[in-house]
């Protein structure tokens, strides 16, 4: 019988736990969210027997089956069924014919993501793609620690502050001016990461987390500002950034 929400707390679904589903799990691990695990595989099923979770060993997916195991008051699945495009179809379709508000599936082609949306995906990801979009841009800006896309042409990225601006403030750089971006935050290598005021004044060794357009921090990046950059071992950073990732 399918449980209601008695906590109060966001209740997500994961179907599936492939690389994708078990990334997410492991993020919602450290939230105050209410999780269930579905996977035909007993065994992966119990490597979280111990883990805050509920988990259901389920060979089939039909909609009667998931009537009878999902809550009624899911708020979001999340399903990744491997490589199993069919499945992940069917699984997607059923969800939809449940009325589950969010479901969010991995995709593994263009076509299968279109089949995704058409049967009721409302966001349909592709892991693969994304980090690669993450990735490419560390290879060619030395300066870059990394980068995350947000939305349409606009990114995130963290940056190593460059030796021109240090002494100055972040106004007095101009930062939006010159370069169209916005400094969230900044760091330095040992500390962690703290509101940037307007009349901070910049050194060696700062960090800063840059917001604006995948062209504008490419530029930056990759402008003469680049000559005026720390050196340091430009392999070994990369490494960092992809072990992060």
């Amino acid at each position: 019988m399918a449980r209601g929400n008695i906590t109060g707390m966001k209740q997500i679904a994961i179907l599936g736990l492939g690389h994708f589903g078990k990334s997410i799990l492991d993020e919602l691990l450290e939230l105050n969210v209410d999780v269930l695990i579905v996977d035909k595989d007993r065994d992966i099923i119990d490597m979280y027997k111990d883990a805050p979770v509920s988990a259901v060993a389920l060979d089939i997916l039909t909609v009667e089956t998931l009537r009878k195991t999902l809550p009624d008051s899911i708020d979001v699945v999340i399903i990744d069924l491997g490589g199993k495009i069919e499945a992940s179809v069917l699984a997607t379709s059923y969800c939809a014919k449940l009325n589950v508000k969010s479901i969010i599936v991995k995709a593994e082609t263009d076509t299968h993501g279109e089949i995704l949306e058409l049967v009721g995906a409302t966001k349909v990801v592709f892991p693969n793609r994304e980090a690669a979009k993450r990735i490419t841009p560390l290879l060619f800006y030395s300066s870059m620690l990394s980068y995350l896309p947000v939305s349409g042409s606009l990114a995130i990225a963290e940056l190593s502050i460059p030796t021109l601006f240090f002494g100055k403030t972040l106004v007095e750089t101009e930062l939006r001016k010159k370069y169209n971006l916005n400094l969230l935050s900044v760091r330095t290598e040992d500390t962690e990461y703290t509101v940037c005021e307007p009349y901070y004044v910049f050194k060696a060794g700062d960090i800063g987390l840059f917001y604006g357009s995948g062209d504008a921090l490419r530029e930056f990046s990759g402008s003469p500002l680049r000559e005026h950059y720390r050196t340091g071992n430009f392999i070994a950073r990369i490494l960092k950034s992809l072990r992060g990732s």
